[in-house]
């Protein structure tokens, strides 16, 4: 893999107008976050059916956990983009020069938040909050299931309290306005990935207008090449959830 690192000079930086300068790094900060919670929640997933069963119903319990916090923000990005990108009028500046994928990924973000969607819901109810009385108002709907129960895993790390996260997802569930809970699950999980990848676009397309703008001369004229060689490719990374303490100790 041929990396190209491209160094950002200060004095490029001063004279960009505060609010450009300060939307370009926040983009990178959002970008950074979106894209790692991304690929924890898709490489907990990935460990499902190459395990046992209880150990697939754990990965899926824990990628639904990061599915939610991805959610949260998710929201809170676009939350940002109402002052930094549009408040602060970048957006009247430079929609035009986005790149045709980042502004169609733009496109599909105002039309998603423009309406009631569930990562709104999932963001105030269960991603950044506890609200006790949430629990307590979904806990007796799923009481009877026979997944509604604690997992002892003996070590430090390798408990599962699964009543807790069979409430909590049945409570999402609900809040897509399905009845079934598989297409419901779908959904959710659907969303979450579909406007992630649309963040990710938008985001990286902003980054490289402004910077094209700020620097004295093309992007490939000021950067340094690196080559690296990754150990594994995507669809190989798998995040169990139980893990063997002993493994690894000298």
């Amino acid at each position: 893999m041929q990396l190209r690192r491209v160094r950002l000079p200060r004095a490029a930086l001063q004279q960009m107008p505060e609010a450009e300068r300060a939307f370009l790094l926040l983009a990178g900060h959002m970008q950074n976050e979106l894209n790692s919670l991304h690929k924890v929640f898709a490489w907990c997933l990935s460990g499902q059916g190459r395990t046992s069963p209880i150990e697939s119903l754990a990965n899926g319990v824990q990628a639904q956990l990061y599915a939610r916090l991805l959610a949260g923000k998710l929201l809170e990005a676009r939350n940002a983009l109402d002052k930094a990108f549009f408040g602060a009028r970048i957006s009247q500046r430079i929609e035009a020069s986005l790149h045709p994928v980042a502004k169609e990924a733009l496109t599909r973000l105002k039309a998603y938040f423009d309406k009631p969607n569930v990562i709104y819901r999932v963001r105030n109810s269960f991603a950044f909050h506890y609200a006790a009385e949430e629990f307590e108002r979904h806990w007796a709907r799923v009481a009877d299931n026979p997944n509604f129960e604690i997992i002892l895993g003996g070590t430090v790390g390798n408990n599962l309290d699964l009543a807790s996260e069979l409430m909590v997802n049945t409570a999402v569930l609900n809040s897509t306005g399905q009845q079934n809970d598989s297409a419901a699950l779908q959904t959710f999980l659907e969303e979450v990935q579909s406007i992630a990848r649309d963040f990710t676009a938008f985001l990286e397309g902003a980054i490289l207008v402004l910077l094209e703008s700020a620097l004295p001369a093309p992007l490939i004229n000021q950067s340094s090449t690196e080559s690296i060689e990754p150990r594994f490719r995507f669809d190989d990374v798998a995040i169990p959830h139980f893990y063997n303490h002993g493994l690894g100790d000298a």
